[in-house]
């Protein structure tokens, strides 16, 4: 599988915001594209002491600090599915946390992370909503700029909505079990800093925002059970 290269600019961070929903019954976790192992600290608040975490990250001196001082079990550097091409292991957790954006078939990596799923196993994915509300507002004024970080994230070459989310889930053999926006723009104040525009926001614009309120989605998906073929 191709994978365009990938560069160490990505914050440690453990995703606060992402943690509440973490499935807590899951004993086995392994976070694709974990960095510097931010996101392995809440998954290690959420699963407990005894759950087994791996990380995966191409980026070798992210994947150290990684090894060191956080709390995977083991870190592999280099990219999913290939550096687990030999590997039996299934876990009951599978995360992407911004990390589908970054692949030019995010339908073939959902599909090959089947494998390695037990049964009853899950998908957790953070993925940016290219219909946020600034975002859309710039588009309409012409303004379609890249940045190091971010929705325009110069190193994405997917972009979703809530809806396009779901389907590339359906399209890869996932039932979706749930969406939750997070980031809202009733928490960010639209990145305006003063306290009477986060009250306005949270007063009056994620109101009428819909979908584009929200920064990202976290969706949770499972494997769809195939049907039996039909005798003929």
């Amino acid at each position: 599988m191709s994978h365009p290269q990938q560069q160490a600019v990505y914050p440690d961070a453990p995703r606060p915001e992402f943690a509440p929903l973490i499935p807590t019954d899951a004993r086995s976790a392994l976070d694709v594209g974990c960095s510097r192992g931010g996101f392995g600290f809440s998954l290690r608040d959420a699963l407990g002491p005894d759950a087994r975490l791996v990380g995966i990250e191409p980026v070798a001196s992210q994947a150290e600090v990684a090894r060191v001082g956080h709390e995977f079990d083991e870190v592999h550097t280099g990219y999913f599915p290939d550096v687990l091409a030999d590997s039996e292991e299934k876990f009951d957790l599978i995360c992407f946390n911004d990390v589908l954006e970054h692949i030019v078939d995010p339908w073939e990596t959902l599909r090959a992370a089947r494998k390695h799923l037990n049964p009853g196993g899950r998908i957790f994915a953070g993925i940016p909503n290219v219909q946020w509300l600034p975002n859309v507002l710039r588009l309409a004024r012409g303004h379609w700029t890249y940045t190091e970080m971010g929705i325009l994230d110069r190193t994405h070459v997917r972009f979703f909505t809530k809806s396009s989310m779901e389907d590339m889930f359906r399209q890869s053999g996932y039932r979706v079990i749930s969406t939750t926006g997070v980031n809202s723009l009733a928490d960010t104040g639209y990145g305006i800093g003063t306290e009477k525009w986060k009250t306005w926001a949270r007063t009056h614009l994620a109101r009428f925002a819909g979908n584009s309120q929200y920064l990202h989605f976290v969706v949770i998906a499972t494997p769809r059970k195939r049907r039996p073929k039909k005798k003929r």
